[in-house]
């Protein structure tokens, strides 16, 4: 039995350890733990979100998935599990697995007495516990439509005559800058410049590796999770451009 984790918790405090501490004690040594993440942005459900979508496809399937970022904890949004592929997502309903391929979705109980501010452990890593113990028991839950999930927009690439329109989807801890741009979106394009969100204006070209550019030079390329990124040979596009999350600019091309 395989449970994945992502949440926003960080390693300075145990919550993670009595997530996990919880999901033991209820299925013993026979189930492995497998992190993912607790490193995403706190609060940052579109983090999360983009972390569960570039890392689908390499999850074994049968496995389970304990996903936690949840600022509205406590209040109105619902706790939910969701089956996407042939493995089940468990955790808030607030956006985080809008970018799943989601199947069928079902609503979880709330065991009476359990903290408001932690459901983490109380809530969620109880469900992934159970699930990983019985695979049937989300058919005794209320089914819920999957189109009913709270989902994000995801981001877009656009060409004019002036170059891509693009955003940052995920600044990685290389600095890397992942953009919400496909190698299809890419194809045939010569690009010349980035203009950042603060004006700044500067040079790119394509590349195949990060390390094609000479030292300081910003490479455009396909990266290992199937997107488009802006690097920077022995550096960081993220500090170079002031690059965020979020952020929208333009990749200019050439005429040449």
């Amino acid at each position: 039995m395989l449970l994945f984790l992502l949440t926003d918790f960080g390693s300075a405090d145990t919550y993670v350890a009595q997530m996990k501490c919880e999901v033991l004690g209820m299925c013993g040594d026979g189930v492995q733990l497998v992190d993912l993440t607790h490193h995403v942005p706190r609060g940052s459900v579109r983090e999360a979100a983009w972390h569960l979508r570039v890392s689908e496809k390499w999850i074994p399937p049968g496995s389970v998935v304990l996903a936690v970022v949840d600022p509205g904890v406590g209040s109105g949004r619902r706790p939910v599990t969701v089956t996407s592929g042939r493995s089940y997502y468990v955790g808030p309903d607030n956006g985080i697995f809008s970018w799943l391929p989601p199947d069928r979705a079902w609503l979880l109980p709330e065991p009476p007495g359990i903290s408001r501010t932690f459901h983490g452990r109380d809530v969620f890593a109880l469900a992934a516990a159970r699930i990983l113990c019985d695979e049937s028991w989300p058919g005794t839950l209320e089914e819920t439509p999957s189109e009913s999930l709270v989902t994000l927009e995801e981001g877009a690439c656009t060409r004019s005559r002036w170059g891509l329109s693009t955003s940052v989807a995920h600044v990685d801890s290389f600095g890397n800058a992942v953009l919400w741009m496909s190698s299809e979106d890419a194809a045939g394009f010569l690009p010349a410049s980035v203009v950042s969100p603060v004006g700044t204006r500067v040079p790119v070209r394509k590349a195949d590796t990060y390390s094609d550019g000479c030292r300081g030079e910003l490479l455009l390329l396909e990266g290992s999770q199937g997107y488009m990124e802006l690097a920077v040979t022995d550096g960081s596009a993220a500090e170079l451009l002031a690059l965020s999350a979020g952020d929208g600019f333009t990749i200019e091309g050439s005429s040449r």
